[in-house]
């Protein structure tokens, strides 16, 4: 039996529930006998989906309870990391909070961009968590990321240190691996390989229309455009926050009246973050309220599993997408999109890896005429698109399945 502990493990954003899921699959491919232990931000039991909340929510000074907790038990690891050099045995009990990673034989840190320059400081926590482990003397694998650009050398620094500890980094894009590079990242083995949901299996077209019949959607018609609106997207805008909202809202409102009124489509918006305070579900109603010809517009209101909702996107005749893993799960099943993006993830897997650039819009970029246009542009070639994603996809579905070998390699050369 061989036990790894899974990091970073959400429910709410089905984007890393999509990870999650797709890496457990993935390995288990390659090592079938895993016994699971998972551990992420908050406590869930979702039926036989049980994650225990991690030690390090984080470091702040707003709430330094959380911050003195995280750096006491680093500061036992420690204790026991020295223990280990003297050839002092010390042993766990398994009531103790760090007992999962003591009794596991390798960690996985799976975030996407958790570990990523749009965090900032926020990653700091996640680093902690990695401490833990490297300390009790575990491998480490940083699995399926998108990593660095850190604005502050501090952190570069930082990141340097703690991510030259651990034994394999996997990057899902290029750009990740020039930024480990370039900063002095090299003791690990590093692979690039492609993001985890790739891999991602969608529901069947009945469990679709069963969702959208319970969602009040019983009359499908063409052509079919699906929204996927960020609930953070103008997180990452210029300007003032409430302003930025405003600006995304207005922008997205003008672009489905025009698309319903020069293409006669139906839209239908698609949340794929429902965590509170980040919810997908609160701009998608604001825009709602912001478009003129509501008749043609539709919505996704109640929560769903990632692979539901990528069964839902794999029916639209073109996506546009601002969370990374909407637009996975809709490139993955051949459906032409346009990305917006807020961060290097979005350029390095859908615009390099999936040769869709000339369909990437940043976010500071972002303005109703440059969206209308790339959205034409990629309507007019949406046959051309399919083909190349035709050729694409199978490539980088492999390349996903590659994770599970390389986390074998490891295991087996332990």
């Amino acid at each position: 039996m061989t036990k790894i502990l899974l990091l970073n493990v959400g429910w709410s954003n089905k984007g890393n529930l999509a990870l999650i899921h797709s890496t457990m699959m993935t390995i288990e491919n390659f090592i079938p006998d895993v016994e699971w232990n998972l551990l992420g931000p908050e406590k869930i039991s979702k039926d036989d989906f049980v994650v225990k909340k991690r030690i390090a929510w984080g470091l702040s000074i707003r709430k330094p309870q959380y911050t003195i907790i995280s750096l006491l038990y680093l500061i036992k690891c420690f204790y026991i990391y020295l223990l280990r050099k003297l050839n002092v045995e010390y042993s766990l009990a398994t009531s103790s909070k760090l007992f999962d990673y003591y009794d596991c034989d390798l960690v996985i840190n799976s975030g996407g961009d958790q570990m990523s320059g749009e965090n900032g400081i926020g990653v700091l926590g996640n680093y902690v968590n990695i401490l833990y482990a490297v300390l009790l003397g575990k491998p480490v694998v940083l699995y399926g990321e998108s990593l660095g650009y850190f604005k502050s050398s501090t952190l570069n620094y930082i990141t340097k240190l703690v991510f030259n500890k651990t034994q394999l980094i996997i990057v899902r894009e290029n750009i990740s691996e020039k930024y480990l590079v370039e900063n002095g990242i090299t003791d690990p083995k590093i692979c690039v390989t492609s993001d985890p949901a790739f891999l991602l299996s969608p529901v069947s077209q009945d469990h679709v229309f069963n969702i959208l019949s319970a969602e009040g959607i019983n009359d499908i018609q063409r052509p079919l455009i699906g929204i996927n609106p960020s609930g953070l997207i103008n997180k990452f805008m210029e300007g003032e926050k409430q302003e930025s909202a405003e600006k995304f809202i207005g922008i997205m409102a003008e672009v489905i009246d025009n698309l319903i009124d020069n293409l006669n489509a139906v839209i239908i918006m698609v949340p794929h973050v429902y965590s509170t305070g980040n919810d997908d579900r609160i701009v998608i109603n604001r825009i709602f309220k912001s478009v003129k010809n509501k008749s043609k517009l539709l919505s996704i209101k109640n929560e769903h599993s990632p692979e539901e909702l990528k069964g839902v996107i794999g029916l639209c005749d073109l996506f546009i997408g601002a969370r990374m893993h909407a637009t996975i799960a809709s490139t993955s099943m051949l459906v032409p999109t346009v990305g917006i993006a807020y961060s290097h993830k979005m350029h390095g897997i859908i615009g390099e890896m999936l040769g869709q650039e000339k369909y990437i819009i940043d976010i500071n970029d972002l303005d109703y005429t440059s969206l209308i246009s790339k959205i034409n542009d990629a309507w007019e070639n949406k046959e051309k698109i399919k083909k190349e994603l035709q050729a694409k996809i199978p490539i980088i579905k492999d390349k996903a399945m590659s994770n599970g070998k390389f986390v074998k390699e490891l295991l087996d050369s332990s």
